[in-house]
């Protein structure tokens, strides 16, 4: 999606469904997974008076770490070689077992582990 000049949006964020709804029809692919569209793509509508354009998701750089990645939608948990540092993240600053209802921690203390389990 294209707004002015500025390309916006994370990959797999819904540029392309959005060009798709907003032209009317399938212009251009879709997927549920990131790295579909692969090239700068423009599409005249209405005659040629509105030009939407698609391009691939735009990452960049971050400092952040992964696990925070993961839960601000920026990477996606299939990336990370393992899922329990996100939880471990989540588990570290929220009251997790309580949240969701868990009863005594097996072995006396909880583990991103054994709140996934």
């Amino acid at each position: 999606l294209l707004i002015g000049s500025l390309p916006l949006g994370l990959p797999n964020a819904g540029k392309s469904a959005v060009l798709n709804a907003l032209g009317g029809r399938a212009l251009v692919g879709v997927s549920r997974a990131a790295g579909r569209t692969r090239r700068f793509q423009t599409h005249l509508v209405g005659g040629g008076a509105v030009r939407l354009c698609d391009c691939p998701g735009l990452v960049f750089p971050s400092c952040a770490p992964p696990a925070l990645q993961v839960l601000a939608g920026a990477v996606l948990l299939a990336q990370l070689p393992e899922p329990f540092s996100a939880v471990g993240f989540l588990a570290a600053r929220l009251p997790l077992p309580e949240l969701l209802g868990l009863g005594p921690p097996p072995g006396g203390a909880w583990t991103a582990w054994s709140i996934c389990e």
